[in-house]
């Protein structure tokens, strides 16, 4: 069990107070003004607006009862009569008896139920733990998506491991969408959001016409009446005849004997060779040439450098397409060359190569490359709309990436609340039990249950004090109320407020004493343990009464079985050594480390809680010379006034 105060009167705005109430003991040293008043009026009203940051953990499994000034003012100094405590009278021991074994049972119940409460809370730690694993795991495994340019349509979920993965959870599952593409996709759309970019030229494969084809395939020879023609077709050697003539022919004189051979009527017959139609044709396939250069080596170079220049496509697509293209390429000039031989030979005959299935995959190709390009450049048109769909996609894709982590989580939790089923159902019938057993209790106490043994205690220790001016007594009409009486003073009369001091602390201590023994209300059930708070109850008393009150608590209330925890503030160094003193003794003082607990609270800027061992105080001279060291430290402040002031 532990305290934790904060942002309460003069505690620490900012940060818990502990107080640590493990054992079952817990005494508390401090000067007055000190905060010790802010602990006792916690567990007085811990629902109190001024304690909405304050907190304690397994304050549930207690009853607080608490004396303190609260308590007095709305038992005593607000109200003329007292609520009657009921306690069992001893008149019939069989019914006690009864009350006796009913009594073990709720024992018994409670501790069952604290057990299988226990047993569930380690479940559910266990099950906190397993979960937390799971969700490291898909926090890990979603690191590269959440450092991605996706990070920013997850809409802040990214940056807390909770969160992000209760929204993996509650994602349906979309199996289609690969989450990196997407963000590859994203992240292109992200760059190009400015520009639109230009599609890749077509593959436009150049056919020539059939004219063409016949052209380079028919060798083009000598169709003239000259003298020559007979001899030149008859050694088809118009090809070098014609080199010839560009080359060689100078004059009259004969290239081969170096005689004067050429004669005008040779010339002439050799022109006539080379006449117009040959020219013609000979034209023809320098046109060719040209026009199939332009379609192939041209047309394929163009396509290149957009494939090259072209950010939308990836190296792998790119080196692909290229390699295609100058495998075209390489037919195309190989081709080309055929077609100059033709132009330099034209008696040759020329078939141009053609591979039709390579120009289809690379239109293909570049059709599918386009039409990634047209998709991108749609989504960029339309960003934001893009955004939206895929922003509501990408917890869906995530939910399928880490469907494996989610579907283990999903069986550990379904095996979880079968077992939290069974505990719950356990825990219900021990509840159930323990109703009808209180039930029974409570109808034997109401056969037995009356508020006179308690106005006779507390008249008995009155008297053992040496207290004889007041006394309790049954209110006249109101049989379950008590009233303080004292001679000379009239029923209707106040008499608390006539008491001294001392007197009135009595008097509501003796009180408070026997709340813990009994009840105020005979019906109630509440059957939570007891834990006992008491702040400063010889506050006003004489040095006379310190030991008498120290002893009713240590014999009437530390070692009361049904007491399960105690803690008791004092600002009395005399008090607080008495309960020390009264406390167990053993070897190596083992049953007071293990029961009891120490504290002293100090205060200047905050209060603040530390522990102290038996001996850390001794006397009053030692606490004004602590209190002084404490000032010297920091711990505390001390003011002093001037002469006069």
């Amino acid at each position: 069990m532990e305290l934790r105060l904060k942002n309460v009167t003069s505690y620490k705005k900012d940060a818990f107070t502990i107080l640590n109430l493990e054992k079952r003991v817990n005494i508390l040293y401090g000067q007055n003004g000190c905060g010790k008043s802010t602990i006792s009026n916690y567990f007085y009203d811990s629902t109190h607006t001024d304690y909405n940051e304050c907190e304690c953990t397994l304050l549930d499994n207690y009853k607080p009862l608490v004396y303190n000034t609260k308590f007095i003012e709305d038992n005593f100094y607000n109200a003329q009569e007292q609520k009657g405590v009921f306690t069992l009278s001893k008149e019939n021991a069989d019914i006690e008896k009864q009350l006796i074994e009913k009594e073990a049972i709720k024992q018994q119940l409670t501790e069952q139920y604290r057990q299988k409460k226990g047993v569930l809370l380690k479940l559910e730690a266990e099950m906190e733990k397993k979960e937390n694993e799971y969700i490291e795991s898909i926090w890990k495994k979603t690191e590269p998506i959440r450092n991605s340019v996706l990070k920013t349509l997850m809409k802040g979920k990214v940056g807390y491991k909770r969160p992000f993965f209760e929204m993996i959870k509650s994602s349906s599952p979309i199996t289609f969408i690969n989450l990196n593409d997407i963000a590859k996709e994203y992240s292109i759309l992200l760059e190009n959001r400015n520009n639109e970019t230009a599609l890749i030229t077509p593959l436009h494969p150049y056919t020539p016409s059939i004219d063409d084809v016949n052209t380079l395939a028919t060798p083009i020879i000598d169709t003239s009446n000259s003298y020559l023609s007979e001899t030149i077709n008859k050694l088809h050697n118009l090809d070098w005849v014609k080199k010839g003539k560009e080359h060689y022919l100078d004059g009259s004189t004969c290239p081969f004997c170096q005689e004067k051979t050429i004669s005008h009527e040779f010339l002439n017959a050799l022109k006539s060779i080379f006449d117009e139609s040959y020219s013609k044709k000979v034209k023809q396939l320098s046109d060719i040439k040209s026009v199939y250069e332009k379609n192939t080596i041209y047309h394929f170079n163009e396509i290149q450098n957009n494939i090259s220049s072209c950010a939308l496509i990836n190296e792998k697509d790119k080196e692909n397409i290229i390699s295609n293209i100058k495998i075209l390429q390489n037919i195309a000039e190989k081709n080309l060359i055929n077609i100059i031989d033709k132009i330099n030979n034209p008696s040759t005959c020329v078939t141009l190569e053609i591979d039709k299935e390579l120009e289809n995959h690379v239109q293909e190709s570049i059709g599918a490359v386009n039409k990634k390009i047209r998709d991108i450049n749609d989504k960029v048109k339309k960003l934001k709309e893009y955004e939206n769909k895929i922003g509501k996609q990408v917890w869906g894709a995530l939910h399928a990436f880490c469907s494996d982590d989610l579907e283990n989580l999903s069986k550990h939790k379904e095996k979880f609340f079968d077992i939290k089923k069974k505990v719950h159902d356990e825990l219900n019938n021990i509840e159930q039990q323990g109703k009808e057993n209180n039930l029974t209790i409570k109808a034997l106490r109401d056969k037995i249950s009356n508020i006179d043994s308690t106005i006779d205690s507390i008249n008995t220790h009155l008297k053992n004090l040496g207290i004889s001016g007041f006394c309790i007594e049954k209110h006249a009409e109101r049989k379950d109320m008590y009233i303080i009486s004292r001679p000379g003073h009239t029923k209707n009369q106040n008499v608390y407020r006539s008491l001294s001091e001392g007197e009135k602390t009595l008097i509501t201590f003796l009180y408070f004493l026997e709340c813990c023994k009994g009840k105020t209300d005979k019906n109630d059930t509440d059957s939570r343990d007891i834990f006992i708070v008491i702040d400063d109850p010889i506050s006003s008393l004489s040095q006379n009464y310190v030991y008498d009150i120290a002893s009713i608590i240590h014999h009437h209330i530390i070692k009361n079985e049904l007491t399960k925890k105690v803690l008791i503030l004092t600002h009395n160094l005399y008090f607080f050594h008495e309960l020390i003193k009264l406390s167990p003794k053993s070897r190596e003082d083992k049953l007071f480390k293990k029961n009891y607990y120490l504290g002293r609270v100090t205060k200047n800027d905050f209060s603040i809680i530390t522990e102290i061992q038996k001996n850390s105080i001794q006397n009053e001279y030692q606490s004004l010379w602590q209190i002084l060291k404490d000032a010297k430290d920091g711990k505390v402040r001390i003011t002093v006034k001037e002469i006069g002031e």
